[in-house]
């Protein structure tokens, strides 16, 4: 049984799940499978952070601390963990984490799995176990992992996937040979990328294919070919991934009943928006707000 207590979001904090049907259909490609997140994010001093799971997870747990300070107990071994120090839980081992009552953590966490992930989760866990874990998140930790932050914000299209499952052994190489260390270069934006902040901007209205290639100044049907080769769904599917993510948010860290929260998210019919959220994450809103309200790590 998994317990947790947050009692509310973090100021400033970052939080992105992939759903699970984008994981089940984003699994069919070999280049996918080798590394995969699943959740990633930022506690920033995470006040009554609280996790335990004595059946462990399903994924790896990666905590790195950049302020403040917690402890982690895995397979009941106990690791204290505090600014420039990281932990890596392996999958399926029983644990327990919380930050201090006093000086808590800010932490950058991420959940992944993948075929090639194991080796490098055994390789780090020695260098945790005989207290090589020293680290400054700076560098190449830095720059990826706000990379795959600032992507999956974006949504989760096929080259977005592919691209951070090719970039986390890059990733990780951060922890294994910190002193090879180097910045990445910040990709440039290109027209599928100001299509996708055209509807960020516009999450909560009616978007017209034809409003999303002027944009861009392009033709609608150049538009939906060029967008359809790069992301791996057309611009209103991936409007609608958008709209699901931002309702995980506002189920989580709002109030609003599900209604309003439809409406914000340009839906007039509440009923459809159900039936599209429980395509994409599983559950329904109202199943998914109350499983989140009764073990809110479950998914962090």
């Amino acid at each position: 049984m998994d317990m947790g207590t947050k009692q509310e979001g973090f100021e400033g904090e970052i939080r992105i799940v992939v759903p699970p049907l984008v994981l089940k259909e984003s699994a069919l490609t070999a280049r996918f499978n080798t590394f995969v997140i699943t959740d990633i994010g930022y506690y920033p001093k995470a006040k009554n952070h609280f996790c335990k799971r004595m059946e462990g997870s399903s994924e790896h747990i990666l905590l790195h601390c950049v302020a403040g300070k917690g402890e982690v107990y895995i397979d009941k071994e106990k690791y204290n963990l505090e600014a420039n120090q990281y932990i890596l839980i392996p999958a399926g081992s029983s644990h327990t984490y919380q930050a201090d009552h006093l000086n808590p953590w800010t932490i950058y966490w991420m959940h992944f799995v993948g075929k090639e992930a194991k080796a490098i989760v055994e390789d780090l866990f020695k260098r945790i176990r005989n207290g090589s874990n020293i680290l400054p998140f700076d560098g190449v930790i830095n720059t990826s992992f706000n990379r795959f932050c600032q992507l999956l914000s974006q949504g989760y299209s096929r080259e977005i996937l592919e691209y951070i499952s090719l970039n986390l052994p890059h990733f990780f190489s951060g922890y294994l040979y910190p002193e090879l260390q180097k910045e990445s270069a910040e990709a440039e934006k290109d027209i599928i990328a100001q299509s996708i902040g055209f509807l960020k901007l516009h999450i909560g209205d009616r978007v017209e294919l034809a409003s999303i290639a002027e944009h861009v100044h392009l033709s609608v049907s150049h538009f939906s070919k060029l967008f359809k080769a790069r992301t791996g769904y057309s611009p209103i599917e991936y409007l609608n991934h958008l709209k699901i993510q931002k309702a995980c948010y506002l189920l989580q860290f709002s109030d609003k009943r599900i209604s309003v929260i439809s409406y914000e998210l340009g839906f007039d019919d509440q009923y459809y928006f159900s039936r599209l959220f429980k395509e994409h994450m599983g559950s329904s809103p109202l199943h998914y707000r109350n499983n989140v309200l009764a073990d809110n790590n479950k998914i962090h």
